[in-house]
């Protein structure tokens, strides 16, 4: 009941603040997608001219992009939190588990970063790979951005999300992100710049890294267009 009471202050100020729209008041959403969402919630419609969408900051000198070596297409890298499933790990790992079944598979090395509840029974399907590297922490940014080096596929399957800040830190640095079709997600990726898949498909997750895999030039395009997208 608290937690209710707590809820329904936070709509009445919400509601008081846009029903304000006083000349000197702008709104500002990190997405179209959530600009649509809280106005939802609200029940009020802003005008075009009240509220502007500006994404995250990316720190594109900390994430800088380097011309990536094609090899680096072999090289999928995930840093996600598995606090829930909205960060949908388990499609991750089921992509892994389709992709086991080639015949490159071996050539391929899956580095997977995060930390939460969910981790260890996330991950157990995947545990008897030797090209899986399993790490259970967090990272500091400069620790990212130093391992964006050496990886050339971003792998961040989602359930919702309203930008996509890790994903677009690898895009900064070149990575390739091979993500989920929802929520603000296609505001900042398409075809130029990464693969989407259809809502929990891992298999087109898993066919995105044996399109990478089987047409380097295709990787050497989309990296460019991603670090080219998130400074744009």
């Amino acid at each position: 009941l608290l937690a209710v009471e707590k809820s329904n202050q936070r709509m009445r100020f919400w509601n008081r603040v846009f029903q304000t729209l006083s000349s000197n008041i702008h709104f500002v959403f990190v997405s179209q997608y959530l600009a649509n969402e809280v106005m939802e919630d609200v029940g009020i419609r802003l005008p075009e001219d009240r509220y502007s969408i500006i994404p995250n900051f990316i720190d594109t000198n900390l994430f800088e992009y380097e011309k990536k070596p094609i090899d680096q297409r072999k090289r999928i890298l995930s840093i996600r939190p598995f606090a829930s499933r909205k960060y949908a790990n388990d499609l991750t790992v089921r992509a892994i588990l389709d992709l086991a079944k080639e015949p490159f598979f071996p050539e391929l090395e899956f580095r997977i970063i995060g930390d939460g509840p969910l981790f260890d029974e996330t991950v157990e399907p995947i545990r008897g790979f030797s090209n899986v590297i399993l790490e259970r922490r967090f990272l500091q940014q400069t620790e990212i951005a130093k391992l964006h080096k050496e990886y050339g596929v971003f792998l961040s399957p989602t359930r919702m999300d309203s930008q996509g800040v890790s994903r677009d830190e690898a895009m900064s640095s070149g990575l390739v992100p091979i993500t989920t079709r929802v929520a603000a997600v296609p505001e900042f990726v398409d075809e130029d710049c990464g693969i989407l898949a259809d809502p929990e498909d891992y298999r087109q997750l898993a066919d995105g890294i044996r399109r990478l895999y089987h047409d380097p030039a295709l990787f050497e395009r989309l990296s460019e267009g991603a670090a080219n997208r998130v400074r744009r």
